[in-house]
């Protein structure tokens, strides 16, 4: 049992089993030197993240190029993926992960889920076009990358890695495109009862 002061007299207090966060360090180490600028500190882990891309990119073998027999001139729409619908994209939300993280400036999940059947229509709206024309929306291309820790001291770069945080409109985008592309069971369930 822990003891709190609540004015003059002594209270116990319950303890919850939960983890307490450490107090964030506000500085970074460089060559054996403190940074505590903010702009500073962001930029190297920029510059370690994308040093990072490119050694995993450089470790990625060649493809390798097949040359097939059948002549495929002329067929301007060979992969065509059908419209999303309202339940489809109800689903899909509902299926959301609450506990995941979202870019800041970004629509809640559990907002999105509360308001799914007013907002499914019009995510329809904008869905549809972008799979019949095979575009996306510049905004929804954005990942907010934060650095996640990993282990050893906090001081050092090199001890987190880049999480990407999405929007959830886009992960909706993305599962409902995935769906098309590898025929998840929910949508041929929908299909075959609607």
């Amino acid at each position: 049992m822990i003891l709190g002061k609540c004015g003059s007299s002594l209270i116990p207090l319950l303890v919850l089993k939960k983890k307490v966060r450490a107090p964030q360090r506000n500085y970074l180490t460089i060559k054996s030197n403190y940074t505590s600028n903010p702009e500073v500190i962001s930029n190297i882990f920029n510059t370690y993240f994308v040093s990072v891309g490119q050694q995993l990119v450089s470790k990625i073998p060649p493809p390798v190029h097949h040359t097939y027999p059948v002549e495929v001139n002329g067929l301007k729409n060979s992969f065509v993926l059908h419209d999303t619908f309202v339940e489809e994209v109800n689903m899909v939300i509902n299926n959301l992960l609450v506990s995941k993280s979202n870019r800041q400036n970004d629509i809640p999940t559990h907002i999105l889920k509360l308001c799914e059947n007013s907002l499914s229509p019009f995510l329809v709206q904008i869905f549809n076009p972008c799979i019949r024309e095979g575009t996306y929306p510049q905004s929804l291309k954005c990942a907010q990358v934060v650095p996640f820790y990993k282990g050893g001291p906090k001081d050092i770069c090199t001890n987190y890695r880049p999480i990407s945080l999405l929007s959830p409109i886009n992960k909706i985008f993305e599962k409902l495109i995935y769906s098309r592309v590898y025929g998840a069971p929910f949508v041929k369930i929908l299909y075959l009862f609607p």
